[in-house]
């Protein structure tokens, strides 16, 4: 029988870390390995992971509210951790910050799974958790990363890696696509004209006033086309200031969260992005797997090694508006450069397949639950 896993996780907001935790969980059930997943927060009036996402894995919610609960989080960690023999900390911060503790406590082997290019994403955190989180990275012997970028990015965050470190690259692989639907766009107003598309949540990370200046600059230009941004966040009202500065707010649209983005992808004509940096950006690889032609725009992370530095989408320099604007307005204008790159886009989204990188978690498991560890 195959050893206990814990996993740990945050919170169950929407987001691509939250989505590919379950789905390896449940991929891992689905091949006989025991798994369960602590959840430490509740995150009230945010999107949440739908429930059927959460089917055949036990979930425990510890739901720490206040300082107290916080006090107390890494003793009640340490007695599931007990119970498994391995915890992975599923997401950066929290989880790996109190994964770490807890499995010291519990004396068990860890792993961290950082799915975010640290280096810029840390000055999205305060001070005292940027502090305890390098801290922790020094510490910890095992950290898997979706792509070569976001390694990259937490070596030149620390300075230099640790001693005796062993960091792994594992990366994040899609389900099989569900068929085309065969009913219409999900809003006939929105998709009237064709749709640029874009899908994240709408933070400073995502970086989404890009996206509205350029779909500005493309209708200046003649280019009739609606702009659709799929996701929900804190930045909602920042994004629609500026869309009513612009003008656009008769083609330029934020529809919110929605539990299944499949058909908006389907009905679009071409998926962008413009992070100010990535970890392996799931929403692009689901847009190439609907077979969407890409624009993006460079930046720290795994967004390169998705495209293969522009081999299978367009990438412009990173900060660089204009070149992103003119990419888009060349794909706009060229159906059978929007044709290529979807043959292209379907093709190197089937390279990111369960068959092929789970065997690489399985093996990375078994290794470090063999090896064990030794806490000082």
């Amino acid at each position: 029988m195959n050893p206990h896993l814990l996993f740990v996780l945050p919170d169950l907001s929407v987001g691509g870390a939250q989505f590919m935790n379950p789905r390896v969980l449940r991929a891992l059930a689905r091949r006989g390995w025991p798994v369960e997943a602590a959840v430490l927060f509740e995150r009230p009036n945010v999107p949440l992971i739908k429930e059927s996402y959460r089917v055949g894995v036990p979930w425990r919610f510890l739901r720490a509210k206040d300082l107290l609960d916080k006090a107390f989080l890494p003793l009640r960690l340490a007695a599931l951790a007990r119970r498994a023999d391995l915890v992975i900390a599923g997401m950066e911060y929290a989880a790996t910050n109190y994964g770490y503790l807890a499995a010291r406590l519990a004396r068990r082997p860890f792993i961290s799974w950082t799915h975010i290019a640290f280096g810029p994403h840390q000055y999205a955190a305060g001070p005292l958790d940027r502090l305890i989180s390098r801290w922790v990275y020094r510490r910890t012997r095992d950290v898997v990363f979706p792509s070569y970028g976001a390694l990259d990015s937490l070596q030149q965050a620390l300075g230099v890696r640790p001693s005796g470190a062993r960091w792994h690259v594992i990366e994040n692989f899609l389900e099989k696509p569900p068929p085309p639907p065969t009913e219409g766009p999900p809003d006939s107003q929105m998709y009237s004209k064709p749709v640029l598309i874009g899908v994240g949540r709408l933070c400073g990370q995502k970086a989404f006033h890009r996206l509205i200046r350029a779909h500005a600059a493309l209708r200046g230009q003649g280019i009739d086309h609606h702009l659709v941004i799929v996701g929900e966040g804190p930045e909602r009202v920042k994004l629609q200031e500026l869309i009513l500065d612009l003008g656009v707010e008769s083609s330029a649209f934020l529809p919110g969260h929605v539990a299944n983005p499949w058909p908006w992808l389907c009905h679009a004509q071409i998926f962008a992005l413009c992070s100010r940096y990535e970890g392996l950006p799931l929403a692009l690889m689901e847009a190439m797997k609907a077979g969407l032609p890409c624009v993006a725009m460079d930046c720290p992370g795994g967004l390169r090694e998705v495209l293969q530095n522009g081999a299978f989408g367009l990438l412009t320099p990173a900060e660089d508006e204009g070149a992103f604007q003119a990419a888009l307005a060349r794909l706009f204008g060229d159906a059978n450069l929007r044709w290529d790159l979807s043959a292209k886009a379907r093709l190197r989204a089937s390279y990111y397949t369960e068959e092929r990188i789970l065997p690489q978690w399985e093996s990375l498991l078994r290794q470090v639950i063999k090896e064990g560890i030794r806490w000082g």
